[in-house]
């Protein structure tokens, strides 16, 4: 059983489902579009915390590269971050983009996942 969770909005991410994706788009793969920034939110169940570090990565797919995570929505975005604050059931918000490039056809890529690794303990 999984202890922490998704959301977009009040709309938990599926997990490996594929019923309730993150979308984007469309974008111009011909000028190389960067999405905005989505917000997503981390949170555990109740009365379960993250211990230790928390990390957000991009898995599965050739163009899981394109996907990137900040802590803000105009900080520095990157392949990973490491969040080191603990998670609760109120949850700590990510911020997530991808990019179009121009050596892809329009595609709806369902191939990349969000992995979220953490420790968690119950409170």
């Amino acid at each position: 059983m999984a202890y922490i969770h998704l959301f977009d909005g009040a709309t938990q991410i599926s997990e490996g489902t594929g019923l309730a994706p993150v979308t984007f788009g469309p974008l111009n793969a011909s000028e190389n579009e960067v999405s905005a920034a989505k917000a997503l939110t981390i949170k555990t169940e109740a009365n379960y915390v993250t211990y230790g570090s928390t990390v957000v990565e991009f898995t599965g797919g050739a163009t899981a590269s394109k996907f990137s995570v900040c802590a803000t929505a105009d900080g520095t975005y990157g392949p990973t971050l490491t969040i080191t604050d603990p998670i609760t059931e109120a949850g700590t918000t990510i911020y997530i983009r991808c990019q179009a490039t121009d050596d892809e056809s329009p595609v709806n890529d369902t191939t990349v996942d969000i992995k979220i690794s953490a420790t968690v303990a119950v409170v």
